[in-house]
């Protein structure tokens, strides 16, 4: 059972006025381990959200009463701060959201490592918790499937494989006083969040017990929001790392996702909504919007018709169409590119901001994107492997047809009268490669290298 710390940490705490005033050796280590689980809490959600470190984080103080204590909270809080730790931002409001905290530049400088848990009584309390939060998981069939699912998962690749490519490039300069680097610095959180993803998950080649994983460093407990989108720790595994794994029967990965998934749901809407509101002047927009929709040509269309998104990059692109239909309505460049080439979408988009807030148009493309996917996920036999990530489903290649299938049958359920049963939606749900296969292994191109380098000095 391993926690987030902060290098030289316990050499730190010893110089706390809350540790001086401890006599006996458990009480010491509790007070360690309980400093350790808070700042395990703040490093935890950093790496899921892929926030940064340096990122508040809303801790309730339920959750904080229920791990440190009624009244030792608070002494833990002040111990942090002192220490140079942690900041506190004190604002909270008792409806909306809890009192944030966030490590500490001194915190981030002196780095993130992993360590045990110490004290017997702390050992006790997070295994009867954790027993209990995994009740609660096993008790609700599509949380149980999912931590099932993610235990059947291995990791093939080598750390070779992400480190190579997060790492920034090493380049020079010729002066007069000699050679001067002037690559990029080190994305230290980036390097972090892959190493805690990849050794988590590495250590759980050999094991099959859901119960190891939910007790993983990396792990935490999925959860259901609102908008019922489901979030567990493979929906922020990174993308290197998940291209790095197959199944434990050696089987690679396969996605079916859904073509520009939230413009595609926000189009799925207003084709309803208009279905029921009929007027002769939006036709030809109608049309234009089933025609991208179906051939899963929306971020092509757009890019194509605006000289403003053709000069973006596909990434900057997409996040700012994203925006543009999330975000609060204001004029900037990229909503009147979009209101430009569909008025009548974004009219529709904007009324709803205009009549319940704009986090309501987000609120409402999660909900339509779980009312998708979640109830998919849960109609594959539990025999079959699969994993949910918000709009794309991971399965094995074999049952990539079934899902594939699953989706468009929910879809035409759903938008009955907006799909009819002519129109081929073959490019609205695209099934691709997620595993690296076995010819292109760091391991199998480095074997061949050498092979080949072998071959060539014989015949020399």
């Amino acid at each position: 059972m391993n926690q987030y710390t902060i290098k030289g940490f316990a050499d730190i705490l010893v110089t706390s006025t809350q540790f001086s005033k401890l006599k006996r050796r458990e009480q010491k280590l509790l007070l360690l381990d309980r400093c350790n689980w808070f700042i395990s809490a703040i490093v935890k959600d950093n790496i899921k959200t892929d926030k940064t470190y340096g990122t508040y984080v809303n801790l309730n103080s339920q959750i904080l009463k229920k791990y440190l204590g009624d009244r030792a909270y608070k002494d833990i809080e002040q111990c942090l701060k002192g220490l140079g730790i942690i900041i506190i931002n004190d604002k909270y409001s008792s409806s909306n959201f809890s009192k944030s905290f966030k490590l500490s530049p001194k915190a981030i400088q002196l780095g993130i490592t992993e360590t045990l848990v110490y004290s017997k009584k702390f050992i006790t309390k997070l295994k009867t918790f954790s027993i209990l939060n995994y009740s609660e998981i096993e008790s609700q069939p599509v949380l149980k499937k999912l931590l099932n699912n993610t235990a059947k998962l291995l990791v093939v690749e080598e750390p070779f494989y992400y480190v190579e490519r997060i790492l920034p490039n090493s380049i020079y300069v010729e002066t007069e006083n000699g050679q001067i680097d002037i690559s990029e610095p080190v994305n230290q959180f980036k390097v972090d969040r892959y190493d805690a993803f990849y050794s988590s998950f590495y250590a759980l080649n050999e094991i099959t017990d859901p119960k190891v994983l939910f007790d993983s460093s990396i792990n935490y407990t999925p959860t259901i929001a609102k908008s019922g989108r489901i979030y567990h720790v493979i929906a922020s595994m990174p993308k290197l790392i998940r291209e790095s794994i197959r199944t434990k029967s050696n089987e690679l990965i396969w996605e079916v996702d859904m073509s520009s998934a939230q413009p595609s749901i926000i189009f799925l809407e207003w084709l309803k909504y208009t279905q029921e509101n009929k007027s002769k002047h939006i036709d030809k927009e109608y049309q234009l919007c089933l025609k991208l929709l179906l051939s899963g040509g929306i971020y092509a269309y757009i890019q194509e018709n605006s000289e403003f998104f053709k000069s973006l990059s596909y990434e900057k692109l997409k996040k700012s169409i994203l925006s543009s239909i999330n975000a609060e309505n204001k004029p900037t460049q990229s909503n009147e590119e979009l209101s430009r080439l569909f008025p009548n979408v974004m009219m529709w988009v904007n009324a709803i901001k205009e009549k319940s807030g704009y986090k309501e148009v987000s609120f409402l493309g999660q909900s339509i994107e779980a009312n998708i996917f979640v109830e998919v996920y849960k109609s594959i036999p539990d025999d079959k492997f699969a994993l949910i990530i918000h709009d794309c489903i991971l399965t094995t290649e074999k049952d990539v047809l079934l899902v594939k299938k699953l989706l468009e049958v929910r879809i035409r359920k759903l938008f009955d009268g907006v799909i009819l049963e002519h129109h081929n939606l073959d490019k609205l749900f695209k099934p691709s490669l997620v595993s690296i296969p076995d010819d292109m292994l760091e391991k199998t191109q480095r074997d061949a290298y050498f092979k080949k380098c072998f071959e060539e000095g014989i015949n020399s």
